[in-house]
């Protein structure tokens, strides 16, 4: 089960299907694509995805967590983390909406996300960062993971530790 997790300014909530009707202004902004490709989900999309997110890998010995990112201040969505386990790894997403973006956020969910998994059983980390996206690269920087050299079949660079 995934639980909610606090940092300073942050609260992480796991993720529901009906976190899809604030979500999808959070991702509504084509900037945030333009190194993951595609676009915004349309709200029918995203409430199709949370549900799928919601009930749980369908792979044997794969576990997903995905929180929402929320302010502690007035608890609006501002984007979210995510960790996909196996036993040997734990594979991290994160992003933060556009408005939000500069100010430490990702890092900061990030963090919380990873302690709570070194908590809970320390594994190699993993994240696949697209080679020009330097915010990612800085957040990834800041969680002790390091770029391999390696590249994903997205054509992003593997970074682990």
């Amino acid at each position: 089960m995934t639980p909610a997790l606090e940092t300073r300014r942050l609260r992480l909530t796991p993720l529901d299907p009906s976190d899809a009707d604030e979500m999808v202004s959070v991702l509504g902004d084509d900037r945030l694509y333009v190194y993951t490709g595609g676009g915004p989900p349309t709200l029918a999309e995203l409430e199709k995805r949370y549900r799928a997110q919601a009930a749980g890998s369908p792979s044997e010995g794969e576990t997903w967590h995905n929180w929402i990112i929320r302010l502690v201040e007035d608890g609006v969505a501002i984007g979210f983390v995510q960790a996909t386990l196996t036993t040997e790894e734990a594979d991290l997403a994160w992003l933060v909406g556009v408005d939000w973006q500069g100010r430490g956020f990702a890092t900061e969910a990030a963090t919380g996300m990873v302690d709570w998994l070194a908590a809970s059983g320390k594994r190699r980390l993993v994240a696949h960062i697209h080679p020009d996206h330097a915010a990612s690269g800085k957040v990834a920087a800041a969680l002790g993971l390091l770029p391999t050299g390696e590249v994903d079949f997205d054509g992003e660079t593997i970074w682990e530790g």
